[in-house]
């Protein structure tokens, strides 16, 4: 009996059973006019030409007379794609599948199925301008950011960073509680005129806020935002551990004391963010605030100098949403007095406007990611107004990373023992692939040449996992044997010198999984941290973005351009490798990286070759040569003379 169904036009009729495993084959047809809304299917009964385990569909005549009533009674139930695309049925699985027959079975269908639109959540703030929007009753936003330009000034290193994190916890569908935190202890970027020594500048500042609905209707809404903050300003002297190269009596910007100045503030804010959709993607923001801020620091330490003081201010912004995963946005802050929000290198006080162009992308509803280009430098609602100290116009990169645990996840990813061991990782050279979520990954490496690292990870969402890392360097350094001299030494003596302790944080989010237009996952990698060489103690960023083609059951193929951004140099490459199986237990793993830039000296280029041993599902071995300086993060693009021979532990649990 022919089925119809309301369609665009098409007309298919299946000519063989099949086994629930196969996927049928479709033939999209042109039909007349009197058939432009429907699809036929029909069962032919001679299949004896047919393999047993496919169906192949082929056109039938387009006047057949139809039950339409007979759709209800007819199992399976087709979902069908429209015309403007390729017209794929539901699988044997999806298309036959009854009522769930137990709870479980139940929620392992609904972790595969995709998330609503209404499970992203909206915006709470663009760049440094709060918005009117809520988080739902029972749901929390965490959030890891970090702003610094892309050199360091005169005190070198790896830029002026502010770090940041923040905690938006949803008390009910109309009040918003937020704890937060924000830490920058760098020399100030600009040299500042008539100093004998250029002043060092910490600025920290943690508080609590809270954000209310005033009001709201189906385009608008208006809400009510303030804080409460302790800002501790220090000029001059040393910031503590991280501080080199600095003397306790040096030059500070509030007086002529010749020595550091510290004091604690109570500072606070307050905004009132109203919001309104032209449409239902484009979000218009206005947010008049004011933030109150001290006008004077270090009246008990040699005498008070000027500060910023009570800023009011008016902020407008722009953000349009494409598709549910990308917000493209815009804002401006325009300070309008009595304070003011900047300083420049002549210790000028002035106002300027603070702007920031930029863009989020959501993973998933559970993990974001978002960047942009700012002049803003203060990373809570009291400072959100300031701009850089001492280079009030310099634009900044801004990076800020998004967890809302409560949030739906991706649909969970069906994969094979050959894909689970792939995502056990590589070695100098990454894979695109990560655990499932709620699980755990950890490795230990160690050489002969003395690295001692280890890394642990933890999956928040099937698409992301969470990942701090570090260990000590062996004799990477410029005296060991065969490493190059001059710039090259020392720029691997400052990161990995003997016995150079580093520490990372991170995470990798894959951000496409194969599909039959392109049967690659793709991911990317970022890690920010520093060592803590009391001669050095430099910081770095690490970005990676990782692609992994399945060639063949047993060969798989990665191509993982990457980059380590510090004030000191900048190396990248891109790395190659393959994956190899070797019967079940052993994966033969070549890797290079092709390093473009000479800061590791000639040798840059580095490869690794592995043998695996994958002692079950979860627990891989590695034994490897190699001459990368080391397999963490930046001692991928620094390859040496050394040939080291090197072990490689790593579990899931």
């Amino acid at each position: 009996m022919p089925i119809e169904i309301p369609v665009p036009p098409a007309i298919f009729k299946p000519v063989a059973e099949k086994s629930a495993a196969s996927s049928p084959l479709w033939q999209h047809i042109q039909v007349k006019s009197s058939t432009q809304n429907k699809i036929l299917f029909e069962v032919i009964k001679d299949s004896s030409e047919i393999p047993q385990k496919q169906i192949i569909w082929e056109p039938v005549k387009s006047n057949i007379p139809i039950d339409a009533n007979k759709i209800r009674e007819h199992s399976p139930q087709w979902i069908v794609v429209p015309a403007d695309k390729n017209n794929h049925p539901p699988s044997d699985a999806e298309a036959s599948l009854g009522a769930p027959l137990s709870a479980q079975e139940a929620e392992e269908r609904r972790l595969r199925l995709p998330p609503l639109s209404s499970s992203f959540a909206p915006l709470l703030r663009m760049g440094q301008l709060p918005l009117a929007d809520l988080l739902d009753d029972g749901y929390g936003e965490f959030s890891f950011q970090q702003v610094s330009p892309s050199s360091g000034g005169v005190g070198g290193g790896s830029g002026n960073q502010n770090y940041a994190f923040r905690a938006d916890l949803a008390i009910n569908s109309k009040l918003l509680l937020s704890a937060f935190y924000s830490y920058a202890d760098d020399p100030l970027f600009a040299r500042i005129n008539g100093k004998a020594t250029q002043p060092a500048n910490l600025w920290t500042a943690g508080g609590l806020g809270l954000r209310g609905r005033l009001a709201a209707g189906q385009k608008w809404a208006l809400a009510a935002e303030g804080s409460v903050e302790i800002f501790t300003v220090g000029s001059g002297g040393c910031n503590g551990g991280f501080s080199r190269g600095c003397s306790t009596t040096s030059d500070n910007i509030f007086n002529a004391s010749g020595s550091r100045v510290q004091t604690r503030n109570w500072v606070g804010s307050l905004n009132l963010p109203m919001r309104w959709n032209p449409t239902q993607r484009w979000q218009l923001a206005l947010t008049p605030g004011v933030s109150f801020l001290p006008a004077t620091q270090g009246a008990s330490q040699g005498g008070a100098g000027q500060f910023f003081g009570t800023v009011v201010s008016i902020g407008a912004g722009s953000s349009y949403r494409i598709g549910d995963q990308l917000d493209l946005m815009s804002s401006v802050v325009l300070p309008l007095g009595p304070g003011t929000n900047a300083f420049n290198s002549n210790l000028s006080f002035v106002r300027v406007p603070i702007l920031s162009l930029g863009a989020k992308y959501a993973v998933n509803p559970r993990i974001s990611l978002e960047a942009s280009v700012t002049n803003g430098f203060g990373l809570t609602p009291a400072t959100a107004v300031l701009a850089l100290p001492s280079a009030p116009y310099q634009p900044m990169l801004s990076g800020r990373f998004v967890w809302n645990p409560g949030a739906p996840d991706s649909p969970k990813p069906l994969t094979n023992a050959r894909q689970r061991s792939l995502s056990l990782g590589g070695l100098s050279v990454s894979t695109a692939l990560i655990p499932s979520a709620e699980r755990t990954q950890a490795w230990v490496n160690a050489d002969s040449y003395g690295n001692l690292l280890a890394s642990g990870s933890y999956s928040v969402s099937h698409d992301f996992q969470f990942e701090i890392s570090g260990g000590s360097f062996g004799n990477a350094g410029a005296n060991a044997t065969g490493i190059p001299s001059g710039a090259a030494a020392n720029f691997l003596n400052i990161y990995q010198g003997p016995g150079n302790i580093n520490l990372r944080f991170g995470g990798k989010a894959v951000v496409f999984r194969p599909s039959k237009a392109l049967p690659i996952w793709a991911a990317g990698r970022i890690t920010v941290g520093r060592n803590f060489d009391p001669s050095s103690s430099q910081g770095y960023l690490f970005f990676e973005t990782i692609n992994t083609w399945e060639a063949t059951p047993w060969l798989a193929l990665n191509f993982n351009p990457k980059v380590a951004w510090s004030g000191l140099g900048t190396p990248w490459g891109i790395g190659l490798s393959a994956n190899i199986q070797l019967g079940k237990s052993f994966q033969l793993i070549p890797e290079v990286n092709a390093v473009a830039t000479d800061t590791g000296g000639r040798n840059g280029t580095n490869g690794t070759l592995a043998l695996r041993w994958l002692a079950n599902e979860t627990t891989a071995f590695d034994v490897y040569i190699s001459n990368a300086s080391g397999l963490l993060d930046l001692g991928l693009l620094l390859g040496t003379n050394q040939l080291r021979v090197g072990g490689k532990l790593t579990v899931q649990f």
